[in-house]
């Protein structure tokens, strides 16, 4: 799984975290390597100490011992066999005390793996002291095997030398090296006196062993030669007293008469007596110069230690301030770069969420920005000349195209709801006088069949005037028609039947006396028709649509419940949605269906919620809670339902040229006076049909359709004949029979019931 930061800030310590961690690796990687190389170079003379001392005592006793055995196996009687036996035990407690070293290692005296290994290697080749001791004892072997098997197991005491040396850095190693090659020299010293006294106390040196002789000799005057110019003063200058003195000059002069004698005399041409009192001053003074050298090299590795130390630790220090420093300028440039991305972000997400909506809010609430407006309320963002700075004016146009869009988009939308607006109040106009034109011909017309088709075109306009205000309402505008007064719940409820095209299918139920206030009149009566005509369209033609309603605890509620399929849950839950983001004043759906926007539309207007639900019998129910804010009491002084009420306030006709267009008002015949004769009835006491008579008078359209140049009134009423009171009353119970067949009459009270 790839890991991948979440935020800039992140992503910014890992970028500069991975640097500073490589540097500082690096940084503690050096000091420790430095300060280490510095204990170690400090620490030489104790591990000297420690591992070569003994290992040089070892060596010096293996020397002895080998000079010993080599004489005990070229005399013939096995001369010396005391002092060779003292010599194995010298030998043995000394190496007893190397393998306890090597076992048990001191403090500060570590060594590395090549170290170890050369020190494992000197305790093997010891191992082979036991079988060629015993060779000796048996004199299985001849004097030069044995000078051969003894240097196998001095050799690595010159080895061991060689890697304690390795420690060593500069001037203390090149030192070290000669202190080895001084050894070396004591070594091929050691040789020569062994192989002189084999032929000293043994038969002839043989042409082989005169030439390894020989060689031996050269050998380590090389040395001394090479060695001489190169050691430390002290060394030198002891080394030079040892050569100029009486031990060398003996040395030399008798090797330079065995040189003379050959293979066969060279035994008998050097004293005995003389070349072991020689030989064995000659080796101690090398053993002296030797350590003392040693000892000089360790305390210069001392100090040249303590010196590296010094330097590790400035370095170490400037080095850990330069990668402080580095840390520091990188946090704080990382912090800089995160801070202004962050304040980018910050006030991106301001700009877009809060200043940005809020210029959106004020052109649509119909405010005009102009440049200076626009750039207070969304000012530019400003963050240098860097690529930060470049996203941020990158969101500045972004921001300036969006304000533009948005400026443009809602210049269309008032240009679209002034459309809508002028359109629909346009149709208001005409449909007024459509229907008052309808009410005249009604009133003139005695032909039951023409009065059925007038019915009929005039519940057409009555739903035509309802999908004009639904533009109005679309547009953001208010219904045309409005009422003053309160109005009773049951009186707006079978008002807004009426304004359905099924209205015979839509039962009302028993309703408490509770009235509306004026100004909500026209939104409820509005949304409930809009409720109930969508119940008769979405349910079987022969069911029924029942509307009900009962007082609750903070207001009233009004359930339209139909008789159809019903909605599916998830159908239901959008359609809430859509209710509710119509009253959040989104914009208009992409949809045929406006009935539901419009609901939602006008129920925000009055406060009023308005929530579906699934029905009892699988069809759906649309319950409106009306607050209390908008209902009072329907026995109330100013609620009042008879001719001498308030009428709803007229539709104004649109501005414009329209005016001159439209057609012609009809005026409404002038109403004189008559004699009082009983509501209802003509003259000859006949029933007379009055339109809408059952419906309070501010719900009768004949107010909606009164304009301002109509005031309502009186005027003569032209006496029906006879013969025009008959048809009318035929018309009357011919339409009254035909609505008892669709259903059952269910009574016009008040408390009562109605029907179709």
């Amino acid at each position: 799984m790839r890991l991948r930061p979440r935020t800039i800030r992140t992503q910014l310590v890992v970028l500069l975290l991975v640097p500073l961690l490589s540097l500082a690796g690096l940084w503690t990687y050096s000091t420790f390597t430095s300060v280490r190389g510095a204990f170690a170079l400090m620490g030489i003379a104790d591990t000297y100490r420690y591992y070569g001392t003994p290992a040089d005592d070892l060596g010096r006793a293996l020397q002895v011992e080998r000079r010993l055995a080599v004489a005990y196996v070229a005399s013939d009687g096995g001369t010396g066999g005391a002092e060779l036996e003292s010599a194995e035990r010298t030998t043995d407690r000394l190496l007893a005390v190397v393998r306890e070293h090597a076992r048990e290692r001191a403090r500060g005296t570590e060594l590395d793996l090549a170290q170890r290994r050369r020190l494992t290697e000197l305790i093997t080749a010891a191992k082979d002291l036991r079988p060629l001791r015993d060779d000796v004892r048996q004199r299985d072997i001849g004097w030069s095997m044995t000078l051969h098997r003894y240097s196998s197991v001095i050799d690595p005491i010159f080895r061991l030398r060689g890697s304690l040396a390795a420690l060593q850095s500069g001037e203390v190693a090149r030192q070290g090296g000669f202190v080895i090659d001084l050894v070396r020299a004591r070594e091929l010293l050691s040789r020569e006196d062994a192989m002189l006294t084999a032929a000293q106390v043994g038969p002839p040196m043989t042409a082989s062993q005169y030439r390894e002789f020989i060689g031996t000799i050269d050998g380590r005057k090389l040395l001394h030669s090479i060695v001489d110019p190169e050691l430390t003063k002290a060394a030198k200058e002891s080394l030079d007293e040892f050569d100029g003195g009486s031990v060398a000059w003996s040395l030399d002069s008798m090797e330079t008469a065995a040189r003379s004698a050959g293979a066969k005399d060279v035994g008998l041409v050097v004293s005995r007596d003389r070349w072991r009192q020689n030989a064995d001053r000659a080796l101690t003074a090398l053993s002296d110069i030797n350590v003392a050298a040693a000892g000089e090299v360790g305390e210069q590795a001392r100090g040249d230690g303590m010196d590296v130390l010094v330097r590790t630790g400035a370095v170490s220090l400037a080095g850990l301030f330069l990668v402080v420093l580095s840390v520091v300028i990188s946090l704080l440039i990382g912090r800089g770069i995160a801070r202004r991305l962050t304040l980018l972000r910050n006030q991106a997400l301001e700009l877009s969420g809060k200043r940005l909506p809020e210029v959106l809010r004020r052109l649509r609430a119909g405010e005009d920005l102009d440049h200076d407006a626009v750039a207070r309320a969304a000012p530019d963002l400003r963050f240098g000349a860097d690529e930060i700075g470049q996203v941020g004016r990158a969101f500045n146009n972004a921001q300036r195209a969006a304000v533009q869009a948005a400026v443009d988009q809602e210049k269309l939308r008032r240009g679209v709801s002034a459309v809508f607006t002028n359109l629909a109040r346009r149709s208001q106009v005409l449909l007024h006088r459509q229907l008052t034109l309808l009410d005249a011909m009604e009133r003139r017309s005695g032909d039951p069949a023409d009065l059925d088709d007038l019915f009929r075109v005039d519940h057409i306009a009555v739903r035509m005037r309802r999908h004009a205000e639904g533009l109005l309402i679309l547009s953001g505008n208010a219904p045309g028609r409005a009422w003053r007064r309160p109005v009773r719940l049951a009186e707006v409820a079978r008002a807004a039947v009426g304004e359905v095209e099924h209205y015979q299918r839509v039962t009302v139920r028993r309703m408490p006396r509770v009235a509306l206030t004026g100004p909500a009149v026209a939104d409820v009566l509005h949304l409930l028709a809009e409720l109930i005509d969508n119940a008769t369209a979405f349910s079987p033609p022969d069911t029924k649509v029942e509307v009900r309603g009962e007082i609750v605890a903070g207001g009233y509620v009004l359930e339209v419940e139909d008789r159809g399929l019903g909605m599916s849950t998830e159908r239901l839950a959008d359609a809430n949605n859509e209710l509710g983001e119509a009253g959040a004043g989104s914009e208009l759906p992409e949809t045929d269906r406006l009935g539901l926007f419009t609901v939602g539309r006008l129920a925000a207007r009055q406060g009023v919620r308005v929530t579906l639900r699934r029905g009892r019998f699988d069809g759906t129910v649309a319950v409106v809670f009306i607050p209390q804010s908008v209902l009072v009491d329907a026995s109330g002084d100013d609620v009042e339902t008879g001719e001498h009420m308030l009428r709803p306030r007229a539709v104004p006709e649109p501005p414009g040229p329209d005016r001159a267009d439209a057609a012609p008002r009809t005026p409404r015949p002038r109403r004189g006076p008559t004699r009082p004769r009983e509501e209802g009835r003509t003259v000859t006491g006949l029933p007379k049909r009055q339109r809408q008579a059952s419906l309070v008078a501010q719900l009768r359209d004949d107010g909606v359709h009164q304009s301002p140049a109509e005031p309502p009134g009186g005027g003569d009423e032209r006496e029906r004949s006879p013969e025009e009171a008959r048809s009318t009353i035929t018309a009357f119970a011919r339409g009254l029979a035909r609505g008892r067949d669709a259903a059952a009459p269910q009574g016009t009270a008040e408390t009562g019931e109605i029907g179709g």
